[in-house]
């Protein structure tokens, strides 16, 4: 009679145990643990989807489409929502164009968000929509098309799958092009339903910059068919043109070879996006001869007429340099019409290395131009401490590395009378309130005198007219320039030769300034290379901008 009481006494003993367990674990999950599972409980109903911002356009100088973005479709799945796999998976198929086991894959996974396709057509994701499948939802995205396809390839870049920019202008004013992304937040049943009453937030995303290129479109197109034409006529294993209104330092062309699609993101290789023009550093070879005929003329250490003796051979150092036309009295117009390595090289000993270093960094050499795009290189200049052993080398271009937007820059200067002024790539911006802005005005410095530069023009007129650079000469124009021919540094040393041409007209007033470089062609010399891409590209420049003959 006795078990009786004890066996209540202990089952009560039991439950009072098992009441304060659960009141002590009440107390635990209430006191310590709440906020966790008030957010796993969120997490599971709540839901942010980002609003991707319209990316910002990019235009021509006549307002050309270069870089748009349309309307476009994302598919995405809850699988966690998908009631039917394999009928959903064989509805989708054909509609996404990927084999429905691709699908059903997807659809199969865990998690609560995966993409099953980015950016289709308009058209298509609102068919999808209308389905109202399980788990199956559709966002607005843009798509990124370049109307040009492969016009500009090079200097507009291309973008990521996340449309971020990845190379070129797209990744250089992505701040600008890119805009902000929204967001949106809501509350969601277990079947993916908005609750009513739930969170619900949502801010708008800030469309990009609208952003204004001074490129000419029909001169890039000149410049781009003459460069593809050189290169399959030379076997040359690419080049790059460059074009500069020197008045302003606008750039009207830059052209590069190999080139792409940026519509065909996956179909090419990285190495043809790079952007050559302002990229790869090369060395120039006789087109450097400008700087020091610049030294010598604005240091007043020879006058235009003066002559030097050019022997046949000169030994400095361990050096031996050979002229191949033979020992000769040459004047500077001499020296720049036939080039002659060895006539450079005395005016550069008579300029000496203080100074002719100082006119090197003066034109730019050895540091960036300021344009400003991701990934130019500001080319390579000795030390002066080098100087004793290099000069030489470097009188003939040699031994030193520019771009080609270098040395157009160069060129530029001598045509703006010796005035330097930065390049420029854009000309402005519109933000999304539809407010133009304009970049900082171009710096400008006075790099030679006027009377030097002039007379460098009138001299670098005899380099088409009776010179290397023949080819490049348009009947009616007079047409100042340099031919340019240098080995081509490869890593452990040199092969082939890079050939160039760098040209201005009108000679007396110069209107525009067209830097050619081919990359190892054959004949690999400047003049009968790289001129006549100038010859074809000047010849365009000449009715697209309506420059007028050279008076006689």
């Amino acid at each position: 009679m006795r078990s009786g009481p004890r066996r209540a006494g202990a089952l009560l003993a039991v439950l009072l145990l098992g009441f304060v367990a659960l009141g002590m674990r009440l107390g635990y999950v209430q006191a310590v643990r709440s906020d966790d599972y008030v957010a796993a409980a969120r997490r599971q109903r709540v839901r942010r989807i980002e609003l991707p911002a319209m990316r910002g356009a990019i235009y021509d100088r006549r307002g050309g489409e270069l870089a748009i973005s349309v309307p476009a479709r994302t598919v995405y799945a809850n699988p966690k929502q998908v009631t039917d796999r394999l009928s959903e998976a064989t509805t989708l198929a054909p509609l996404l164009g990927r084999p429905v086991e691709s699908v059903a894959a997807d659809l199969s996974r865990q998690t609560s968000f995966v993409y099953l396709a980015r950016r289709i057509g308009v058209g298509v994701g609102t068919k999808i929509a209308r389905l109202r499948l399980p788990g199956i939802g559709v966002l607005d995205e843009a798509r990124r098309v370049y109307p040009g396809s492969t016009l500009a390839a090079n200097v507009l870049g291309f973008i990521g799958t996340d449309q971020q920019g990845l190379s070129g202008l797209e990744y250089t004013y992505e701040q600008l092009l890119g805009g902000k992304a929204g967001y949106r937040v809501l509350e969601q049943d277990p079947l993916g339903r908005r609750i009513p009453q739930g969170i619900y937030t949502e801010v708008p995303p800030v469309a990009g910059s609208d952003v204004m290129l001074t490129i000419d479109p029909d001169i890039q197109l000149a410049a781009e068919r003459a460069l593809a034409d050189a290169v399959k006529r030379t076997g040359a294993a690419g080049g790059m043109v460059v074009a500069i209104d020197p008045r302003s330092g606008e750039i009207l062309a830059m052209a590069d070879s190999p080139t792409f699609d940026p519509n065909q993101l996956g179909s090419f290789d990285a190495s043809v996006t790079r952007n050559r023009a302002v990229e790869d550093a090369f060395e120039p070879g006789s087109i450097n001869k400008v700087v020091v005929a610049s030294a010598v003329l604005n240091e007043h250490l020879m006058k235009p007429t003066d002559t030097v003796w050019v022997p046949s051979i000169l030994k400095i150092g361990d050096q031996q340099f050979v002229e191949k036309e033979g020992a000769r009295s040459l004047d500077l117009r001499g020296i720049l019409s036939q080039s002659s390595n060895l006539g450079a090289i005395r005016l550069a000993t008579r300029v000496g290395p203080p100074r002719l270093n100082e006119y090197f960094r003066r034109f730019g050499y050895g540091r960036t131009t300021g344009l400003g795009l991701a990934g130019e290189s500001a080319g390579s200049l000795p030390s002066l401490a080098r100087w004793a052993t290099s000069l030489p080398t470097m009188a003939i271009g040699q031994g030193l590395s520019v771009t080609s937007l270098q040395v157009a820059e160069v060129y530029a200067t001598v045509a703006n009378d010796g005035v330097a002024l930065e390049p420029q790539l854009v000309s402005g911006w519109v933000d999304p309130m539809g407010a133009f802005h304009r970049p900082a005005a171009a710096v400008a410095q006075r790099i030679i005198s006027i009377s030097t530069a002039r007379t460098l023009r009138d001299l670098l007129s005899s380099v088409v007219t009776e010179g290397t650079g023949k080819l490049a000469a348009i009947p009616g124009y007079s047409v100042a320039g340099k031919t340019g021919t240098a080995e081509r540094a490869v890593p452990g040393g040199y092969s082939g030769y890079m050939s160039s041409f760098v040209g201005m007209l009108p000679a007396a007033a110069p209107q525009i300034v067209i830097a050619v470089t081919l990359d190892n062609p054959t004949p690999s010399e400047g003049g009968l290379a790289a001129a006549p891409v100038f010859n074809q590209v000047a010849t365009q420049v000449i009715r697209i901008r309506h420059i007028p003959p050279t008076p006689l």
